[in-house]
């Protein structure tokens, strides 16, 4: 069974190995996970099934306004709507902070999770070329509460 609950620092290794197998090179370093664990711990959520972390992501508030800085599932757990439930405990979260928007930037070519951030309702707002340290493009996506 899937529980989602807040990020707590006996995580950070298991999440630095998700990270490193979801994004290979352009896996953020440890020192950036830990500031976001200071400065958006309320939206810093992992997905466990029993005692193992299989996902995480990590928003932030800022103002009425919530940016969904990243969102990964660990290659071995896909496909079991991780990464959905994790993105509507973000959103029911958002929600009940009173904010009426939601950010979020994702690979052009990433069409699995354009699919999931359709299906709750994201729009494209915007292409960003060049966004990502390779050259490739991302789109801006947005919803609206």
């Amino acid at each position: 069974m899937t529980s989602i609950r807040l990020f707590r620092r006996a995580d950070l290794d298991a999440v630095l190995r998700i990270e490193q197998t979801s994004f290979g090179v352009d896996a953020w370093p440890r020192e950036l996970f830990e500031q976001y664990a200071i400065h958006c711990p309320s939206l810093f959520l992992i997905a466990r099934i029993g005692l193992r972390v299989a996902g995480y992501s990590i928003g932030c508030l800022r103002r009425d306004v919530a940016e969904i800085e990243s969102i990964a599932v660990s290659p071995r757990h896909r496909g079991q709507r991780i990464g959905a439930m994790l993105l509507s405990a973000t959103i029911r979260k958002v929600q009940r902070s009173g904010a009426r928007t939601v950010m979020l930037m994702v690979r052009r070519d990433n069409i699995p999770a354009i699919a999931l951030y359709r299906g709750f309702g994201f729009v494209r707002a915007a292409t960003v070329n060049n966004y990502y340290e390779d050259g490739a493009t991302a789109w801006r996506m947005r919803l609206e509460l």
